[in-house]
């Protein structure tokens, strides 16, 4: 973790305190707010942030292919902090699937989540609000205190190299969670094969985050990125902000 970085300085105080309890962080630009949950020091899970429920929808798709989540109902209980939480665990109960399914995911949306920090960290003011609490409460909430195990510094570095490339890339403003739409393709045209026009126009359509492209194509964030902003720079392309999924989108 970088040394300038109070996002990392912060996460890996709770870490070694052994803190249990909830870290809420917020943008003090633009209000957007992440909460972190800790038991004993150890990382559970992150509620909330930049297109929650796409995230969530696109990592389960991709290490849980082919489960039906419709067949669960989840109870509502009130004092439940994460649904998709509590999914993965009664899915593992139910054997529907693994836990090592389980891991990947959440260390894959961690990384994500740090990586977006990091990016409103360069952007703005993080704002920090500890709350301690006991591990009954946690368990209350929906959270196994065994799920799975996540390894915090290996995940923060992860994060901070991810985004440290990003930046030399020179994409410290653009924001994984744009969308690209491809627009003067006629113009395109003339530079390109109609073939190769015609996939970019079809994939490039406003309606899918780079992050979405990226596992979608099989294809790292940052290399796709970097394949297509030439064409965003050269005015063929637009990145817009797109509305997250709903809850019931998310969960189906």
């Amino acid at each position: 973790m970088s040394a300038n970085s109070k996002l990392g300085e912060k996460l890996l105080s709770l870490h070694r305190q052994k803190f249990t309890g909830v870290l809420t962080i917020t943008a003090q630009d633009n209000q957007q707010q992440w909460e972190m949950f800790f038991h004993q020091g150890q990382y559970l899970w992150t509620e909330g942030g930049y297109h929650a429920n796409r995230s969530w929808r696109r990592n389960f798709t991709r290490y849980c292919p082919g489960v039906n989540t419709e067949i669960v109902e989840l109870r509502h209980q009130p004092q439940m902090r994460s649904r998709p939480y509590c999914l993965l665990n009664v899915l593992l109960q139910r054997k529907i699937i693994q836990r090592k399914q389980i891991q990947a995911l959440i260390d894959n949306l961690s990384q994500e989540i740090l990586f977006d920090l990091l990016q409103a960290e360069y952007k703005s003011v993080l704002n920090y609000s500890v709350e301690a609490t006991s591990a009954h409460y946690l368990l209350k909430a929906g959270f196994s205190l065994s799920l799975i195990s996540l390894n915090l510094e290996q995940i923060l570095f992860e994060s901070q190299t991810a985004w440290s490339k990003w930046g030399s890339k020179g994409l410290a403003s653009c924001s994984p969670h744009h969308a690209p739409l491809l627009h003067r393709s006629q113009d395109l045209q003339r530079q390109l094969p109609d073939l190769i026009v015609a996939n970019m126009s079809r994939l490039l359509n406003g309606k899918q985050t780079l992050r979405d492209l990226a596992v979608k194509m099989d294809k790292n964030v940052l290399d796709l990125t970097c394949g297509i902003i030439p064409y965003f720079f050269k005015g063929y392309l637009r990145l817009l902000e797109i509305a997250d999924l709903s809850d019931a989108q998310a969960m189906k």
